[in-house]
């Protein structure tokens, strides 16, 4: 009479090995690629801040006659963002230009300065 050890189961280590490998070259792949889908979606966000906030800036001045509320103050607040400095010139009453600049050190850090103005001219990396 013999006795018979059961099937031992389990992984190989090449078997380890060959799906971490996989799993690594995937994450390399997949990581750069979301990186970059969140910046855009965040440039996209800042871009409809500043829409908003020229459209909020062209109803003061069918309002007012003017830009500005004193000076070459703006007669609207200007947005805020988390990884973008907005900020509207108003040097003249009859003109501004809004420009978002990235904020040092976040994500959109070297993205580039978004600018729009009241002729509806833009500059940066404005999506179609």
């Amino acid at each position: 009479m013999t006795l018979s050890l059961p099937a031992q189961r389990g992984f190989t280590l090449i078997e380890i090995m060959i799906v971490i490998a996989i799993i690594g070259i995937l994450a390399a792949i997949a990581i750069p690629s979301y990186r970059q889908y969140v910046v855009k979606t965040r440039r996209t966000d800042v871009q409809q801040q500043m829409s908003g906030h020229a459209q909020a800036l062209e109803r003061y001045f069918s309002s007012n006659g003017r830009y500005t509320s004193s000076g070459t103050t703006c007669g609207v607040a200007d947005p805020a963002s988390a990884y973008y400095t907005i900020a509207t010139d108003c040097s003249t009453a009859n003109a501004f230009s809004i420009s978002a600049t990235p904020t040092d050190g976040k994500s959109q850090d070297g993205d580039g300065t978004l600018t729009l103005d009241s002729t509806g001219a833009r500059s940066g990396k404005w999506s179609s």
